[in-house]
C-alpha cells in the first residue's frame, strides 16, 4: 500500500510540474440598471490584495491569482492543488463613465459597479 501511494504521489507530482499553474475565466454575471452597470465575478479562493481590476479607455481588465495554500516549510502527503491565476476583459459600453467604476470584494464574489454617462441617463419629461 505505501509504495502504491509512493508511485500515486509521484505521478500526482509530474502532472504538477507540467501544469504548475492554471489561468482561469471566471464565471461573470453582468446587470444593467437604470443609472450603471453591475459585474459579478466568481473567483473563490483569492485574497483581495491579489485582486487587479483596471479600465484602460474602453477596456475593463480583471486578475487575480490564488497561491497554493500549503506550508512551504511542511512535509505534504498528498497535494492536488495548483496555482490558479484568474483573467477576463470587458469592452465598455459607449455609455459607460469609466472614472466611476468601484469594485468590492467579498466572500469570493468581486462587484464592480460602474455608473452610465449623465446623457445616457433615463429622464422624465414634464408635461405642460
Amino acid at each position: 500500500m505505501t509504495k502504491e501511494i509512493e508511485k500515486s504521489d509521484e505521478n500526482a507530482a509530474n502532472k504538477k510540474a507540467e501544469t504548475s499553474a492554471r489561468v482561469l475565466r471566471p464565471a461573470v454575471d453582468i446587470q444593467e440598471l437604470a443609472e450603471s452597470y453591475v459585474v459579478r465575478l466568481d473567483i473563490p479562493g483569492a485574497e483581495k490584495e491579489s485582486i487587479s481590476a483596471h479600465v484602460d479607455q474602453s477596456t475593463l481588465t480583471v486578475s487575480a491569482k490564488v497561491e497554493e495554500y500549503f506550508k512551504k516549510d511542511a512535509a505534504l502527503f498528498y497535494d492536488d492543488s495548483l496555482a490558479t491565476e484568474y483573467r477576463r476583459e470587458f469592452t465598455l459600453a459607449d455609455n459607460v463613465e469609466p472614472q466611476t467604476v468601484e469594485a468590492v470584494y467579498e466572500l469570493g464574489v468581486l462587484k464592480i459597479t460602474m455608473k452610465k454617462k449623465q446623457q445616457y441617463l433615463p429622464k422624465e419629461i414634464k408635461i405642460a
